[in-house]
């Protein structure tokens, strides 16, 4: 067990020097697309805050999801802000899917229902995920038939069954794997906007080493970082390029930029699908001008 010292000494170096690592100073080069992300979240925060004591179902259902969106844009933006584009993927794409469903969701003549079917899912999604808990537990030797065991059960027993599937031959119980019987592609693939299905393709297939770190990533860290100092070499032998010029976003800054500014144009669209919160367009205009003129100086094209 730490002693008092140690805690002490913890604690200091989270307040005072801490770690290199730990210092989460953005990329000065790439200032301009935090302070519209920063405006972003803040705006979004204000947003949820005024509701927090709604009664309303249907606001406080919206608000939720919005709220589970500013999380990402926000961990999106402290990763990137480390010079961690790579993890940052992986929010990318819980946006996206958050976005695609809530898209699907909208597109039912009753949105109220659907909501019903969505939230009903989701607690289904709970106590699946307790029972497979428990489980694990029982594997390590922990108590078992608890009366909080027995409470799951019965909920998936007796509560859940619009969510089970036939059981397999060999008995082994199968339940749906989505709210809206579709894979993430599928509702890319039905979604009115037509950038959906590029948007899947990069997060899913091109991305998709960084979401699972496979042995990929460390070749294109290597590359990544390669590309920055040979640009700058490069710009540093050309008379008349100021010193303060370099270097130019390349690399690793690079994609931390499309990541971040897909982040929060994805966010952006997730708000616009929630109806029973206030929207924010004629701002949510202004946002989107200003990531995308940034990211086109860069080279980096953002299409709403």
């Amino acid at each position: 067990m730490a002693t008092s010292e140690e805690h002490d000494a913890t604690r200091g170096a989270t307040e005072g020097s801490r770690p290199e690592w730990a210092i989460l100073t953005p990329d000065m080069r790439m200032q301009p697309l935090f302070d519209v992300v920063d405006e972003v979240i803040v705006a979004a925060e204000q947003i949820v805050q005024a509701v927090a004591k709604a009664e309303d179902y249907l606001v406080r259902c919206d608000s939720y999801v919005l709220a589970r969106g500013i999380n990402g844009v926000k961990s999106a933006r402290i990763l990137i802000g480390a010079g961690h584009w790579e993890n940052a993927t992986a929010l990318a794409r819980q946006l996206f899917e958050l976005l695609v469903n809530m898209e699907h969701l909208g597109s039912f003549a009753d949105r109220a229902e659907a909501q019903n079917l969505y939230n009903r899912f989701g607690f289904f999604q709970f106590f699946l995920a307790e029972f497979r808990r428990i489980e694990f537990e029982k594997g390590r030797g922990r108590p078992v038939e608890t009366p909080w065991e027995l409470g799951v059960k019965d909920q998936l027993e007796n509560h859940c069954a619009e969510f089970k599937l036939p059981t397999r031959a060999d008995g082994v119980v199968r339940w749906r794997s989505s709210w809206s019987g579709k894979t993430i592609r599928a509702l890319a693939e039905s979604s009115p906007d037509p950038m959906r299905v590029p948007q899947y393709e990069l997060l899913f297939s091109a991305w998709s080493e960084q979401t699972h770190a496979t042995p990929g990533v460390f070749a294109g860290d290597l590359f990544l970082k390669y590309e920055e100092e040979v640009i700058a070499e490069a710009l540093a032998g050309i008379e008349g390029i100021s010193p303060e010029l370099l270097p130019p976003i390349g690399g690793a800054a690079r994609r931390g930029v499309q990541t971040l500014s897909m982040a929060t144009v994805l966010f952006m669209q997730l708000w616009q699908q929630l109806p029973n919160v206030t929207q924010s367009d004629s701002r949510r205009l202004g946002w989107l001008t200003r990531i995308k003129a940034f990211a086109g100086e860069k080279g980096l094209p953002i299409d709403e």
